[in-house]
């Protein structure tokens, strides 16, 4: 098991977590208010514990589980109580938790919590705390039953182990109290309880799925259950109505927006649905179980109805999603349209299977490698672990919409990060080059590489973070610098990040106690000197007349800058202050083309990337609620034309930046709308920066890169 720092495992730090989500709010602390923060954490972690014991016992909600603690002064061994819904069990609970995991149970605790039990089997409540009396007459309703039941839990963060004297005392128990249908008997929730129960927390819902197949079908039984017919696109329609983006769990990818492809698919519906079958590759569909009900005759592609068991489509989530769109604008027209469904159960295959199924049936769209990680069972862990440990959103589909900064990040930031932090620059050298280098598996392969041995959800984050604040750093300085030094700072930002990384050190990043905050404002600093030292090192390893893209390009000689800056800056040796690459541009600029041109005409953003609308504070008041109220406002597709590039989700029209900047304004009735619209600033491509972001790198490689003759710095 994953240790911290302090001795605190990894699935002990994520229980704690959750617990402190969960509880933290719910459960009385007033009797520890004039307490050391250190004893009152772990008083509240000890009380939440015995709440969670109770939730995951009787399935109470979070709210009953808590009102049940009566943990404190004068509870006789008994830190929580719970009931079942019919009123004839009683569970009467003892927690114990401790940072390291090794939480145990002994005969004396044992003993205490049978003194409890005897003291409530005799009515004796005077002595017993407030918050028990409270339940005294609950507590007696089930005791007083002929044949109640009584459950002991021990609740502990720890293995679970009692030892036989501690477990004679509470056989004895169950003895002497049962007896005429009475009962007692007693267990252990024990860490990997708790961490399975946190976990399932997290899982979403099984979906249901009806498929009815009037049209025809067949079946396959051996080796494994599978049957394939036509369904409505109406009745995909409503799959996706009733579970929107859920549906896809199990795909590669979720849907992407109204691209090019899919508007196609819409339009295909609604002109000739009853052609659309013939033009189409169809989905496919995975299920634990499929259940079977014949309209009349029982026979092979007679009229049927399937009911699909924790279904969820893996490939095709592009045409159900353009069908659910298709049938809001005509349902008449999309009930007349029938799609090829293939549905695969999976119970009783070989472990890879559902998975080799997903990967081997997604070709009908373009597929990009990073599309396939997301059957990698890592990247779910991962989103998990953000969750359970972080409280943070971690996207790794394409299609889903990355998080606001502060919320959480997507696996192509994680990963960017991750690669700039790999103790070799290869791979920031490579990631410079595009994107796709990141998803490459193998022995030398980027994704096997940073996450073949899964990174700890601190890890990434905190990578993340550093990414970041060095690229923020280095837009600061980069509008400062002109020439060769400017063009070092464009094509070196992720080998000056990667040093920035190694000067901090794995250690500093992975420990979730380091003192992060001091190490995070030290960034800035830190890129200011590792960015000079790197502008001077370039021109003494490789002359002042080297080609700098070539240079960054080259992953030896990226190797030989980081250890020679490494080197520099670890003996202390004096280097340039940034100040020194400071110079004003030595003749006018040309002027630079509107942002769509340049990023049209250098084919700079591909057909079909999602945009999403970069809402000012002052617009997420004025129209944040009219935006929510259908997410497909804040989002677009990106279309190589100069003319009206974004095609908006919502209405799947076409529209320069600036005027559908303006239609969204006119639609959501902002009568204090400003005058000046500046469209390009307010799309952004996630994780990229908005269109005029993306436009300004691009055109300051095209005027900083040209000749290395034109610096005049020797």
């Amino acid at each position: 098991m994953a240790k911290s720092v302090q001795g605190m495992p990894l699935e002990v730090r994520q229980v704690r977590e959750a617990l402190l989500r969960e509880f933290a709010d719910r459960v009385s602390m007033e009797d520890f208010e004039k307490k050391d923060p250190k004893e009152r954490e772990t008083a509240l972690l000890s009380r939440a514990v015995s709440a969670k014991a109770a939730r995951i016992l009787t399935h109470c909600t979070s709210d009953e589980a808590a009102a049940g603690v009566i943990d404190g002064r004068d509870d006789f061994g008994i830190d929580s109580v719970a009931f079942s819904a019919s009123g004839s069990e009683l569970w009467l609970i003892q927690a114990k938790w401790k940072n390291s995991g090794t939480a145990g149970f002994d005969t004396e605790a044992a003993l205490k919590l049978i003194h409890g039990l005897k003291k409530l089997d005799n009515r004796d409540l005077d002595h017993f705390n407030e918050r028990l009396r409270l339940l005294g007459d609950r507590v007696h309703g089930v005791l007083k039953l002929p044949t109640c039941k009584v459950h002991l839990v021990i609740a502990l963060m720890g293995d679970g182990r009692l030892s036989p004297e501690t477990r004679n005392i509470l056989d004895e128990a169950a003895r002497d109290f049962g007896g005429l249908g009475r009962t007692v008997e007693y267990r252990v929730v024990d860490q990997a309880d708790f961490h399975r129960a946190i976990r399932e927390d997290l899982e979403s819902e099984p979906i249901t799925l009806t498929a009815k197949m009037t049209e025809g079908w067949h079946d396959r039984e051996t080796p494994y259950k599978a049957i394939v017919g036509e369904v409505s696109a109406a009745e995909l329609a409503r799959w996706y109505a009733d579970n929107d983006e859920r549906l896809y769990d199990r795909n590669v990818r979720k849907s992407l927006g109204l691209t090019g492809v899919n508007k196609t698919l819409v339009d295909s519906m609604l002109e000739d649905p009853y052609g659309f079958l013939y033009r189409h590759n169809g989905i496919t569909v995975q299920c634990d179980t499929i259940e079977r009900e014949f309209f009349a005759k029982r026979a092979t592609g007679a009229p049927i109805s399937l009911t699909l068991h924790n279904a969820s489509v893996v490939n095709g989530a592009q045409t159900v999603t353009s069908a659910n769109r298709a049938f809001e604008k005509d349902p008449d027209a999309v009930a007349e349209a029938y799609i090829s469904v293939r549905i695969v159960s999976i119970q009783g295959t070989p472990e890879g299977f559902a998975q080799s199924i997903t990967k081997a049936t997604n070709t009908q769209n373009h597929m990009e490698r990073r599309d396939f990680i997301a059957i990698d069972p890592v990247q779910s862990e991962i989103q998990k672990d953000f969750k359970l440990s972080l409280d943070k959103e971690y996207v790794f589909r394409r299609g889903e919409m990355d998080p606001a900064p502060e919320s959480g990040c997507s696996v192509t930031e994680a990963a960017t990060a991750l690669a700039c932090a790999y103790r070799d620059p290869t791979f920031a050298v490579r990631v410079k080059g595009s994107t796709e280098a990141l998803w490459k598996e193998g022995a030398d392969g980027a994704y096997t590489r940073l996450f073949g041995q899964q990174p700890s959800a601190y890890q990434i984050w905190r990578s993340v973070q550093v990414l970041r604040a060095i690229r923020d750093e280095l837009t600061k300085l980069r509008s400062t610098l002109s020439g060769r030094a400017a063009s070092i700072a464009d094509s070196g930002a992720l080998l000056a990040a990667h040093v920035v990384f190694q000067r901090i050190g794995n250690e500093a990043i992975e420990e979730p106690d380091s003192d992060w905050d001091m190490i995070l404002r030290d960034v800035p600093d830190q890129v200011r000197i590792v960015l000079a030292c790197l502008i001077d090192m370039v021109d003494k390893l490789f002359t002042n007349k080297s080609y700098i893209t070539s240079t960054f390009a080259s992953e030896e000689k990226s190797r030989q800058l980081v250890q020679a800056v490494l080197l520099t800056l670890d003996a202390g040796s004096s280097t340039p202050d940034l100040s020194a690459f400071v110079t004003a541009a030595s003749k006018k600029r040309p002027k630079r083309p509107p942002t769509v041109h340049l990023l049209v005409d250098h084919d700079l953003i591909p057909d079909g990337t999602p945009l999403a609308y970069a809402a000012s504070d002052t617009e997420e008041r004025a129209i944040g609620a009219w935006l929510d109220q259908d997410l497909r406002r804040r989002r677009a597709t990106w279309l190589n034309d100069r003319k009206a590039p974004i095609l908006w989700e919502a209405d799947g029209r076409r529209y320069s930046p600036s005027g559908l900047v303006n239609h969204i304004w006119q639609q959501a009735e902002w009568r204090e709308q400003w005058s000046a619209v500046q469209g390009p600033k307010q799309w952004r491509v996630p994780g990229e920066g908005t269109l005029v972001e993306i436009a300004e790198r691009l055109w300051r490689r095209l005027d900083t890169e040209q000749e290395p003759e034109e610096d005049g710095r020797s």
